[in-house]
């Protein structure tokens, strides 16, 4: 290969002219053609040129199929990756939705327990903790990570976090809701009422002296409370009205029924302020006190029953 070379190189050194002899196969006619070194020499430079200008071309050519390839690969990872934090987007914005919507309820339930919790006359504050019990679970964990991690991934386990604490929180405050409620019903069908304004017991609960004749023995089944005539008579609890009207010796009479098993019973009114089938809120005026039926001056007589069997009203009243 070298020795080529330098025959090129010695061939374009010489100065003057060579002389080129075409001969055919049949050999009838030599041509001759006689040439100056001058033509080799600008032949070989625009051969060299024009190869230089070829490899170049190739080589651009080559360069500008990378650069698309690679701005193709490249343009598609910036779309993967735009496709990849718009839904991680889409999934932090209905996360975040969610949190707000939890967050009003959990701010509702906070009222709703507020309220129930003044019915019942509790003025602490109540003491949910949620997911207190549950440190290990919800305790933060962070430091350096081996592989990237984007705002976006962080933001979405923070707020998963604080999604499932809102979610404990909302049943523990539920829960304590139901408590309350089902606390403030058990207080409020309980006859622990007082049914009228002052007054005072003229007679106790159980065996007594006949009012009447003030010597033989009989059992007392309520209390009779002495008050003024016309005085409001309040439902000593929350229930339905189940009899309403004149009841031989009591009079003028009301019975309630209420849950867990109690029932109220009032006699002797002056007159009555409700219907059969109503429900009356315990402190609501059922009637007026008097002294219809058998009775020796204007009072109340008030029953306690449980489970239809009477039981001293004064062991409930506060």
């Amino acid at each position: 290969m070298q020795s080529h070379i330098n025959r090129i190189r010695n061939l374009l050194r010489h100065d003057g002219s060579y002389t080129v002899v075409l001969i055919p196969h049949d050999g009838r006619e030599i041509k001759k053609k006689s040439l100056q070194t001058s033509y080799f020499r600008k032949a070989v430079y625009t051969v060299g040129i024009a190869a230089i200008f070829f490899f170049s071309c190739v080589g651009a050519m080559f360069y500008v199929i990378y650069q698309g390839s690679t701005e193709q690969r490249e343009l598609a990872e910036y779309r993967q990756t735009k496709q990849e934090r718009e839904t991680k987007l889409k999934e932090l914005t209905a996360m975040s939705e969610n949190m707000q919507k939890e967050m009003s309820a959990l701010s509702k339930l906070r009222n709703q327990v507020g309220e129930q919790m003044k019915q019942s006359g509790m003025n602490v504050e109540p003491n949910v903790t949620g997911n207190a019990g549950k440190i290990d679970k919800y305790a933060g964990k962070g430091g350096p990570s081996a592989s990237p991690v984007s705002n976006i991934s962080i933001i979405l386990e923070q707020n998963k976090n604080l999604q499932e604490n809102l979610q404990s929180e909302i049943k523990a405050w539920g829960n304590l809701l139901t408590n309350i409620k089902s606390e403030n019903y058990r207080i409020a069908v309980t006859p622990n009422l007082w049914p009228v304004d002052g007054g005072y017991v003229s007679s106790e609960f159980g065996n007594r002296k006949d009012p009447f004749d003030n010597y033989s023995h009989d059992f007392h089944p309520g209390v009779d409370i002495a008050a003024n005539y016309g005085a409001p008579i309040y439902a000593s609890a929350s229930g339905y009205v189940q009899q309403a009207g004149w009841n031989g010796g009591y009079g003028k009479y009301v019975r309630l029924s209420h849950d867990y098993g109690y029932g109220t019973a009032y006699g002797h009114m002056s007159g009555i302020n409700v219907n059969i089938g109503d429900f009356v809120n315990k402190g609501d005026v059922i009637g007026y006190v008097g002294s219809t039926g058998y009775s020796t001056g204007p009072h109340l007589h008030f029953e306690v029953l449980l489970y239809g069997d009477p039981i001293d009203p004064q062991s409930l009243i506060k």
